[in-house]
């Protein structure tokens, strides 16, 4: 167990090892009510979960388990730490400083070192995960607007599948905002009001309304992207069996009449005439023509044969 204490011993900060240091964890908390069931088992969590006690004037506290970061791709690439949270103890598990992408621990620390209490200290890192979130949501953008432009000149089966993979990835955001958003609740649930109007506590919430703001705000445009997408390709695929079906009708009289005169019946007279072959031509043509200009007449060809190349 590492310990640090702030504000000249007013609260602390201790990281243990959930899994093997068992008995710290109980010794820390046993004033706080915590169930043995989850000192038991906090090490082994792999999904978010918070629980609180705010029965007990000065003797409040939230603790549970945060998944702070995952690869879009990955499932099994989630990292997740483990937190107890009173007015004047903070104790996190699993906090990996080291490779996590945005979680800098000198900086977390110089932070801790201004506040007054264990909850502003929790906020200090909980900033850091949002800080990771914004940061991956920015990388979003780029990607997003790259494929706006994209979809203007193109589409296909290769870009709905990349507006596909954009909705994931900022599905995935939104789930790693969420538990976070919780925390922040519950803290203000659980804690008197004076917690609330500290200087971390605030951002976070200011931070969290920016992320749910712009993960709305890109889903938003992704969304009318794939709508975008799905109407372009409806069009084109009406567009191919009009051209389909036009090309079908004048193609019926050379159908029609070639399987007439194909019979092969012994009394056909003008099988033996003489400019048989030239009139059937010219027969066919012309009920094609009449058959084409009926059509362009109704409206049915419609802009099949106007459209201007892009």
């Amino acid at each position: 167990m590492k310990e640090h204490a702030f504000s000249d011993g007013q609260w602390k900060w201790a990281e243990i090892d959930f899994l093997t240091e068992e008995d710290e964890l109980r010794k820390l908390t046993t004033k706080y009510k915590v169930p043995n069931k989850w000192i038991k088992q906090a090490g082994y969590e792999e999904r978010n979960t918070l629980q609180m006690n705010r029965n007990i004037s000065q003797k409040e506290a939230i603790w549970g388990s945060l998944i702070y970061e995952v690869k879009p791709n990955d499932e099994n690439s989630q990292k997740i730490f483990h937190f107890f949270l009173s007015r004047d103890t903070l104790i996190t598990g699993n906090v990996d400083f080291i490779n996590a992408k945005s979680m800098d621990k000198e900086l977390v620390l110089q932070n801790m070192e201004t506040v007054d209490t264990a909850i502003e200290g929790m906020m200090t890192i909980i900033d850091e995960v949002i800080d990771s979130i914004l940061t991956q949501i920015d990388a979003m953008e780029m990607s997003i607007r790259d494929l706006l432009w994209k979809l203007q000149k193109s589409n296909g089966q290769r870009v709905l599948d990349q507006l596909m993979d954009l909705r994931h990835q900022l599905l995935v955001l939104k789930n790693l905002v969420i538990p976070v958003q919780e925390i922040h609740m519950a803290i203000k649930e659980t804690f008197e009001e004076k917690d609330q109007n500290q200087v971390f506590y605030k951002r976070a919430g200011k931070q969290l309304d920016r992320c749910h703001y712009l993960i709305s705000e890109y889903t938003q445009e992704v969304t009318t992207m794939v709508d975008l997408e799905s109407i372009t390709a409806s069009v084109m695929g009406n567009e191919i069996m009009k051209t389909l079906t036009v090309i079908t009708l004048l193609f019926a009289p050379i159908s029609a009449w070639g399987a007439w005169w194909g019979m092969n019946f012994v009394h056909m007279p003008e099988l033996n005439w003489t400019y048989a072959y030239l009139f059937a031509g010219l027969f066919i043509f012309i009920n094609t023509l009449i058959l084409y200009f009926y059509l362009k007449g109704k409206g049915w060809l419609g802009d099949l044969l106007n459209r201007k190349n892009s």
